[in-house]
């Protein structure tokens, strides 16, 4: 194992802020919206952070309410200032621009990773319910639109994405931060897809390297869970990880947690659409300017 890499511990608070997103009219059992909010982060530059979703949704909703759920959610200050890495990383053209530097990534990260982790992991699980409800994106969702499915994957891998964005290495570096912006081991990034649902491509040979081992290791632990969109690649991406670094490299062995699968969520994990599988291929266009 080459270094050693920082994992982030889950910010805790003794005053948890609610959702402050407003539920549906007919939905009962949602979030309440609250008073107390959480302040929206900001570089230390003062550089305008990234969003989720910062171009246009289009038009392409069954649901009328689809779109508008959408945009309760991302005006919600709450989810605002979790700055969720695993919505930003597939759906923000802004985070993508700014993926090109080290520096202007690094800063991200700090913004996304000095969050209360608990209220925002809530949030994010309390959303990923509410995207399928029939009042809001169901129908959308069980047509399979592109944009509903990401949303709902990036909303269910906030954990994971989480405290795999926020790992660093031996020298306080951010891991993802090093991979991204790797151009001679281009594929480093690819892992960190994985979480969204999306297979390691069968080229990919990231560097074998204790960030790569710890990212892993946080992977492994999500695809035991088996409502998570890890969990129908996670071996594949392991077993091809060992090809190139060696065996029990990393772990290749899955203990589902009995109970996990989500009724309904695990059918739409098994085949990328190939807007996903483009989108890990326009990760590596990065590499190239």
């Amino acid at each position: 194992m080459s270094g050693q890499t920082t994992r982030p511990a889950a910010t805790s608070s003794t005053s948890v802020v609610q959702s402050t997103l407003v539920a549906p009219p007919s939905s009962s059992n949602s979030p309440s919206p609250s008073s107390s909010l959480m302040t929206a982060p900001s570089s230390a530059t003062g550089s305008p952070l990234p969003e989720p979703f910062d171009t246009s949704l289009g038009s392409n909703f069954t649901s009328t309410n689809c779109p508008k759920f959408f945009n309760s959610f991302l005006n919600n200050a709450t989810f605002t200032s979790c700055l969720p890495f695993s919505l930003l990383l597939q759906n923000s053209n802004s985070f993508f621009m700014a993926a090109h530097s080290v520096t202007r990534t690094t800063q991200i990260l700090d913004a996304t990773c000095n969050v209360v982790f608990p209220t925002c992991n809530s949030l994010m699980g309390s959303l990923a319910q509410q995207i399928r409800d029939d009042d809001n994106c169901g129908q959308d969702y069980e047509n399979e639109n592109p944009l509903v499915l990401q949303a709902y994957k990036g909303l269910l891998s906030y954990g994971p994405m989480y405290q795999a964005s926020c790992l660093k290495d031996s020298s306080g570096n951010y891991c993802f931060a090093n991979a991204i912006t790797n151009t001679s081991s281009p594929t480093d990034s690819y892992v960190y897809y994985l979480p969204l649902g999306m297979p390691l491509p069968g080229g990919a040979r990231p560097t074998c390297s204790s960030c790569l081992q710890n990212t892993m290791t946080i992977f492994n632990e999500a695809a035991s869970n088996l409502s998570q969109p890890v969990s129908p690649f996670y071996t594949g991406a392991a077993e091809q990880i060992d090809l190139g670094c060696g065996p029990s490299f990393v772990n290749t062995t899955v203990a589902p947690i009995i109970g996990s699968a989500s009724s309904g969520a695990s059918s739409h994990f098994t085949t990328p659409s190939l807007g996903c599988l483009v989108a890990v291929l326009v990760a590596a266009l990065l590499h190239l300017f």
